[in-house]
């Protein structure tokens, strides 16, 4: 399977961000030519919120989806100024159910490579595990959750979770219940 990016980073333009209308503009958006995978989607800044989800939904950058709006509503109460989603797995999915039976090893090793140039651009970033108990769904996302674990030891993020752990013990995904305040998260004791 042979993956191009429908649209990429672009240097040259500014876009505003208007957080008291959560006005919607993406200036990075980088997903597969057939759009099925998504890997990278966000309005970059200087500091930007790093969320990291199961696998991406509907957004895209012309509309948000459920999660997105959710997460623009924590980037605002945090004081961020942009927002960068990444994702576990990157096959686009409304039910993480349907994502494929076994592990793509291309597809996860070229979505390693999108999340490893976000975190090298965001050395000190915060990270927000809100990818909820879905995680659960299949064996080989826990695998790959452990593989972008590793890889981001380099960059001295800063990782943080929604309020409390799920009672399954996974960090709470954004669309579900209330807003909660950011809390630390320890990715040693969760893997």
């Amino acid at each position: 399977m042979t993956n191009k990016l429908v649209k990429s980073q672009t240097n040259d333009i500014q876009l505003s961000y208007n957080f008291n209308d959560m006005e919607y503009k993406i200036n990075i958006y980088e997903a597969s030519k057939d759009n099925t995978l998504r890997f990278v989607l966000g309005f970059e800044n200087t500091n930007p919120l790093i969320v990291i989800g199961v696998n991406p939904s509907t957004a895209d950058d012309q509309k948000p989806d459920a999660t997105i709006r959710r997460v623009l509503g924590y980037v605002k109460r945090n004081n961020f100024n942009g927002f960068l989603m990444i994702n576990i797995y990157p096959f686009r999915s409304t039910n993480p159910n349907n994502l494929p039976a076994k592990l793509d090893n291309t597809i996860h090793q070229q979505n390693l490579i999108h999340i490893q140039k976000v975190f090298s651009k965001y050395k000190k970033a915060t990270i927000l595990a809100a990818f909820g108990n879905p995680i659960m769904q299949k064996k080989y996302l826990n695998d790959c959750f452990s593989d972008i674990v590793k890889m981001s030891v380099q960059y001295d993020l800063e990782w943080k979770q929604i309020g409390t752990l799920t009672q399954s013990g996974n960090p709470r995904h954004p669309s579900r219940g209330s807003y909660l305040p950011l809390e630390k998260f320890d990715t040693n004791k969760y893997l």
